[in-house]
């Protein structure tokens, strides 16, 4: 107790006790904003709690690539990282998907995106801007994501990466 006021006193004289404050302000109305759009928290080992959790990825994917396709074309961003974010939000999607004709068409788009970004590593790598060891990583990424799509249509689960 004796060092809490301690404590308390010395940031009172260097004016840190209401930023200190204000920060516990934030991050305590953060909580409540965070868990009052969901109404009452689901219990742990729910589908509605899974399927909430996942569609938290998938929005945080989404807002992601959206950003990473500005840094991109900025040149602020490898192209190897924007491909692995593109391949993520779609897997995001796909487990978001209801049927299997939905994940089938998700799992098309992915790999056209991937093929699109490849090629921009492709053009990179003649420029000597990317190594070949990330035009085999890109190219790996596609071939991963073909075959998981191979699989789904066959009535397999697709891999996690």
């Amino acid at each position: 107790m004796i060092l809490l006021q301690a404590r308390r006193r010395r940031l009172a004289s260097r004016g840190m006790l209401p930023a200190c404050g204000l920060v516990l302000a934030v991050v305590f109305a953060a909580g409540f904003a965070s868990g009052a759009g969901s109404g009452q928290p689901q219990p742990a080992g729910s589908k509605e709690r899974l399927r909430e959790l996942m569609t938290q990825r998938y929005e945080i994917l989404q807002r992601a690539v959206q950003n990473a396709k500005l840094l991109l074309g900025q040149g602020r961003m490898e192209v190897p990282t924007f491909q692995n974010l593109t391949d993520a939000r779609y897997r995001a999607q796909a487990d978001l998907s209801e049927t299997a004709a939905d994940r089938i068409r998700v799992y098309e788009e992915l790999v056209d995106a991937l093929a699109a970004v490849q090629q921009i590593l492709d053009r990179q790598a003649l420029a000597g801007r990317a190594t070949q060891v990330q035009v085999d990583q890109g190219k790996l990424t596609i071939v991963n994501a073909q075959i998981d799509l191979e699989r789904l249509r066959l009535g397999e689960t697709p891999a996690r990466p």
